[in-house]
Formats: C-alpha cells, structure tokens, sequence
C-alpha cells in the first residue's frame, strides 16, 4: 500500500520531508518515511516523528476504449 507521510524534528518541531512511502501496515510504512528522511537530510532516525501519515487511495485505471 501507498502512504504519504510528513516528517519532523521531534525536538525541534522543524519540517524535514514530505514524502510517499510503500508499507503492509501503517507501522511499517512510518518507519520508511523515517529512513527516507534519515538519508536525505543526515539526521538520527530516533530524533525523528512522523506526524501525518495517511494511506493514499488506490487509483481505478478506466479503459475508455469501445
């Protein structure tokens, strides 16, 4: 499943990444939000928190074909 996740500086409060994530469960899907930011901008995982995480709807591919 697809999620999207916002990930901020737990003791800061600071903004670091808006993201899209793949995960089985919500669980799994906040914890590689927190390794995509973790890389991109250098900070300890541990001083990480997700504050919106929400699964993103799955897209219907129509045919308009006749």
């Amino acid at each position: 499943m697809s999620y999207q996740a916002s990930i901020h500086h737990l003791i800061t409060g600071r903004f670091l990444l808006h993201c899209s994530v793949e995960g089985h469960d919500l669980h799994e899907a906040e914890n590689a939000a927190i390794a995509k930011a973790a890389l991109k901008s250098r900070a300890h995982p541990r001083d990480m928190d997700v504050r919106h995480l929400h699964q993103c709807m799955a897209r219907r591919d129509t045919d308009c074909s006749d």
